[in-house]
């Protein structure tokens, strides 16, 4: 077995509070349309992106990639990404310190939960918002936008998920409703 693996990835955590677990629905894998605007034209591609616990169950690390690896060949992306996210419950914020790298920038945010939605405050830049909303053990929508302080909106991008059909049986099983 690869040592680096085994001492990455949890199955379980007991390092995070179950109220404060709010990133568990996402973990697995997921197909992901991602829409926004590129050269003045609206754009869609395909993507995944992966979600699985690490570091004895402290944290959530994801993969995000953009195309995906099944379509990047026939439909590349100039501005293509993957890139990687760190997740790590702080206990005395009660909030999730997290930070996203790819190849060409890296962010800070500080997420928290409102209602049912998770939304990330980018730290470095004003108004900007990546928020989590209509997550179910199927699906999810991701937004990543500017919120204004009059309430203005502005959508940079979006994404919709779809758990792939093996994840289920990963759900069921970290469920326990096999």
């Amino acid at each position: 077995m690869d040592t680096f693996m085994d001492a990455l990835l949890s199955e379980k955590t007991n390092k995070i509070p179950d109220e404060y677990d709010w990133f568990a629905p996402l973990i697995g894998d997921w197909d992901c349309d991602y829409y926004d605007e590129y050269g003045g034209e609206k754009r869609f591609v395909k993507g995944e992106w992966i979600f699985r616990r690490i570091l004895e169950g402290a944290g959530i690390q994801d993969i995000f990639i953009f195309p995906s690896r099944a379509t990047k060949e026939e439909h590349p992306q100039p501005d293509g990404e993957y890139g990687s996210s760190f997740r790590m419950f702080n206990a005395a914020e009660k909030c999730y310190d997290v930070c996203y790298t790819c190849d060409h920038c890296m962010k800070r945010l500080c997420f928290t939960k409102e209602g049912d939605r998770l939304v990330g405050k980018v730290l470095d830049q004003e108004d900007a918002y990546w928020i989590f909303s209509d997550i179910t053990e199927n699906s999810f929508h991701w937004e990543n936008v500017v919120i204004r302080k009059d309430g203005t909106r502005i959508l940079d991008c979006e994404i919709f998920g779809n758990r792939r059909a093996a994840g289920i049986y990963a759900w069921k099983i970290r469920k326990n409703e096999l």
